[in-house]
């Protein structure tokens, strides 16, 4: 199943106006359909589409979400070719083994087997696998605003929060179960002056100067502030510079510098607002000099949900991962996922599938095959009872 996900290119074209998912969408939908699910496209953008297809369950009344981006990163510098999956040493390589089209196999895999046992999963399964969560979550947004929160099943039924008990997001964790990570904030800091011959300095603002004093600021000031609301399972809030860019010459007085920051938020911090506090402190330190431009990313933390349905549903998840000799005890990571923009609807949301971050978007990305097949395991666990015993089956 992974080698037929990878061997369908599904590069993220970021700006560019391509059909990029499409043909993946359509392969899910079309496996969905043999099992006996229905399954759906929905046009997110430029042809680009999310599928949605369901499972329906013992407890029609009550559904499990599985979502997972149908993106990958790019392939450049890639060590293989990265749509011909490469199996050696208990490893199968290619871009999205891990980074989520692994999640996604599991997932597929998971189903497959529940379908072939004769025995309907415990509840109905809702399976989205959106666009664009490499690049400006278009495919999460769309599914959650016009798609699976107004009603995935399409049966004029209850809204699908009202249903959802609760969600797992694919991502590789290393078969670890993340209940919280981080958000982010990214945007552009602009300093301007007024150019001139770099042999008559003296009393012209020198953007690049003034960008050396921000960045030194940032550093010094506004970082350092932020280990003071360290989080327990996911560290405090992190801010770097990740791209500097400016003038035109070398002879030449710049006009223009600019600066690209990464801020990390936790669970409490809103990033809009995060921003602002940003712009107001850096453009009031350097009065005239400094702008701050609004964000152009956005996404919200997953905060640790330690009680009510949250916590149930982590609960449930960890014993479906203690049937399979994994530790179920919750962890967080600093990276971010879909799983914050379902859990801010009201589903709780987990995060969970083989591969580890580690080897996300690398020239040799892989994933481990016996990770692979646990991650099944545990979803058919799951799906089915919860915890305890699950139909088994050959060849996933």
């Amino acid at each position: 199943m992974l080698s037929e996900l990878i061997a369908i290119p599904s590069v993220n074209p970021r700006e560019e106006a391509v059909a990029a998912e499409t043909r993946l969408a359509q392969f899910v939908a079309e496996y969905c359909r043999r099992l006996g699910m229905t399954a759906r496209l929905d046009e997110v953008t430029d042809g680009r589409c999310n599928v949605v297809a369901t499972m329906p369950g013992r407890r029609t009344d009550e559904w499990i979400l599985l979502e997972t981006h149908l993106d990958t990163v790019e392939t450049e510098g890639m060590t293989l070719d990265p749509f011909t999956a490469h199996i050696r040493d208990g490893r199968l390589y290619g871009r999205g083994a891990c980074d989520a089209k692994g999640p996604l196999a599991a997932f597929l895999s998971a189903l497959a087997r529940i379908a072939a046992s004769g025995h309907p999963a415990e509840r109905t399964v809702v399976l989205a696998g959106a666009i664009d969560e490499e690049h400006r979550y278009q495919g999460v947004t769309h599914l959650l605003g016009t798609g699976a929160e107004t009603n995935p099943t399409g049966d004029g039924g209850e809204g699908f929060a009202a249903r959802c008990v609760g969600a797992v997001v694919g991502e590789p964790t290393g078969l670890a179960l993340v209940v919280a990570h981080k958000g982010v904030m990214r945007c552009r800091i602009v300093a301007q002056g007024p150019g001139g011959h770099s042999s008559l300095p003296e009393g012209r603002i020198n953007p690049v100067e003034t960008i050396a004093e921000v960045v030194r600021y940032l550093r010094d000031e506004v970082a350092t502030r932020l280990t003071a609301r360290r989080q327990p399972l996911v560290g405090p809030p992190t801010l770097v510079v990740t791209q500097i860019s400016g003038g035109s010459g070398p002879n030449v007085l710049p006009e223009r510098c600019e600066i690209t920051i990464d801020r990390r938020t936790v669970g409490g911090e809103e990033p809009t607002q995060v921003w602002r506090e940003l712009k107001d402190e850096l453009e009031n330190r350097f009065p005239g000099r400094v702008e701050v431009a609004p964000p152009h990313v956005v996404d919200y933390a997953l905060p640790a949900q330690d009680e009510g349905a949250g916590a149930a549903f982590s609960a449930e998840v960890g014993r479906a991962l203690a049937a399979h000799g994994l530790d179920p005890a919750g962890i967080g990571v600093g990276h971010g996922t879909d799983a914050s923009k379902i859990c801010r609807t009201g589903v709780p949301s987990v995060v969970f599938g083989p591969g580890t971050m580690a080897e996300a978007h690398t020239p040799g990305e892989f994933i481990e095959l016996g990770q692979l097949a646990t991650a099944t395991d545990v979803l058919v666990t799951l799906l089915t009872t919860g915890s305890g015993s699950a139909p088994r089956g050959d060849g996933d």
